[in-house]
């Protein structure tokens, strides 16, 4: 614990307050209306089938790949240095 100086002495008292926590009462959530409707639509499983067939990732394909590839290793390149440099092992890739 650091002191400063200037302060009064009550700023600087060494035991903690003591915080009387009430006793856990048992919780009971409710569902929302969102919870319900996303909880009917999963339970189709050919709805799931879906909405993965119909996801897209946004990385480009071919050339436009390994440019971006290229760009990031170079990117990253301060990065690997001080890991080979902690470490204490070369990499090369």
């Amino acid at each position: 614990m650091v002191l400063i100086q200037r302060l009064p002495s009550s700023i600087h008292s060494t035991t903690k307050p003591r915080v009387n926590k009430p006793e856990a009462a048992p919780v009971t959530l409710k569902p929302t209306v969102v919870a319900k409707a996303v909880a009917s639509s999963v339970r189709d499983p050919e709805v799931i089938k879906d909405a993965h067939a119909r996801i897209q990732y946004d990385q480009p394909d071919g050339k436009n790949r390994e440019a971006l590839n290229s760009y990031m290793g170079v990117m990253h390149q301060a990065r690997k240095d001080e890991l080979s440099s902690l470490v204490g092992v070369d990499v090369y890739v």
